[in-house]
């Protein structure tokens, strides 16, 4: 019997006011998760994205590694369920 597991979408949003920089290239080493979309806003001083992932474990260990991942670059981040009705 094959076991398929389901993946729980979640949207994340990383800003950055003078952390290190925040582009397409520093989204590939994210944790415990795969982007599926991201829409990045940039100004003079600060940018942010918001990312659509898929992911294997809990919103809270998906949350708690985005955090400790994204405060080692100098970023904040939020996390939040992806709605379901699109």
């Amino acid at each position: 019997m094959l076991l398929v597991m389901s993946s729980n979408l979640s949207v994340a949003v990383i800003v950055n006011a003078g952390g290190a920089v925040l582009d397409d290239r520093a989204l590939c080493d994210m944790p415990e998760c795969r982007v599926i979309e991201a829409d990045f806003e940039a100004s003079d001083t600060a940018c942010c994205v918001a990312i659509r992932l898929s992911h294997q474990c809990s919103r809270t260990e998906l949350q708690r590694g985005l955090r400790t991942w994204a405060g080692a670059r100098g970023w904040s981040v939020a996390v939040a369920p992806y709605p379901k009705s699109r």
